[in-house]
């Protein structure tokens, strides 16, 4: 089972992508991957945030986009582009409403459901494709050299 954890790494001057196996563990090994692109690029700062927003992303694929079928793949990017950090994640699965999902309101407590409001919280803007299987997020940052 040597291509059941496929992983692959493609980075360039402003950008990382990542084409992996839908499991838990490709997913660390994305967050690993986040945090030295984000060293790299001197914005150790926005590991947080980033990783945050990642993880909830990647999860909801690999989770509720495959099912956890690791035959599947996920496309994970990050850009820097215009004074902005640029995440695209996506997966092979149906899709969901995300307009009927970001209409509802989660009681703090709860234990799932919560991607929204972490996404509304630690990025400048995000969208889905009309599918709902395709999430782009934005996130405004402080550096001159971009």
């Amino acid at each position: 089972m040597a291509g059941h954890c496929k992983f692959n790494v493609f980075k360039d001057v402003n950008s990382l992508e990542i084409f992996f196996r839908s499991t838990i563990e490709n997913i660390d090994k994305a967050d690993t991957e986040t945090r030295r692109f984000l060293n790299e690029m001197e914005l150790d700062c926005e590991s947080f945030a980033i990783c945050l927003l990642m993880r909830e992303g990647l999860n909801n694929a690999v989770k509720h986009g495959h099912f956890f079928d690791s035959d599947k793949m996920v496309r994970y990017s990050l850009k820097v582009r215009y004074q902005s950090l640029i995440m695209e994640i996506e997966d092979h699965g149906e899709g969901f409403d995300w307009r009927a999902m970001r209409k509802r309101q989660m009681p703090a407590d709860a234990e799932h459901g919560r991607g929204f409001a972490i996404m509304e919280q630690y990025s400048s803007e995000f969208r889905y494709n009309y599918k709902g299987n395709k999430l782009i997020l934005k996130k405004k940052i402080k550096k001159d050299d971009f």
